[in-house]
């Protein structure tokens, strides 16, 4: 079959396949975690409990957090700096220092885990992700995961 520029389609008659809503973006979201509006459309429209008060529960190790940065790494338009600013204004030290950590529960006290994990969280429930079942099993952990080392503390009492 031979094509003629008359059996090209017009631009026309993909308008309406274009204006088909995106499945991701109709999910719901857990309403628990999160209130968002049908019309959010930046992971910092998302409020997390205990956002406003910077104690939103952690439920992922460093170790996957620090998986997380490595696969956003990968993304061709992603730039680190801009992004650390974006997360909390995360200094680039402590951000090099967290991602130096080898052991998966290391790191804990960083500032860039707590941002990190929050923007993660944020970035899940606007994308419209189910939870992981490594994340549904952390969540049954009362409150979380702590989020600095005991390693080298002194606790004095009298």
């Amino acid at each position: 079959m031979v094509k003629r520029k008359s059996d090209v389609a017009e631009i026309g008659d993909y308008e309406d396949e274009l204006q088909q809503p995106n499945r991701k973006a109709a999910r719901k979201s857990d309403a628990s975690t999160a209130s968002s509006s049908s019309s959010t459309r930046s992971w910092k429209d998302i409020q997390l409990e205990g956002d406003d008060e910077g104690e939103v529960p952690v439920y992922d190790t460093p170790g996957e957090v620090r998986r997380k940065i490595r696969l956003l790494l990968k993304e061709p338009s992603f730039k680190v700096t801009p992004w650390l600013k974006e997360i909390g204004n995360i200094n680039s030290n402590s951000y090099r220092r967290f991602m130096a950590e080898k052991d998966a529960q290391s790191g804990k006290g960083n500032g860039t885990y707590y941002a990190a994990y929050v923007y993660f969280e944020k970035r899940r429930i606007l994308d419209g992700k189910a939870k992981t079942p490594t994340r549904v099993a952390n969540e049954k952990m009362a409150g979380g995961f702590e989020l600095r080392d005991r390693k080298g503390m002194w606790v004095l009492s009298r």
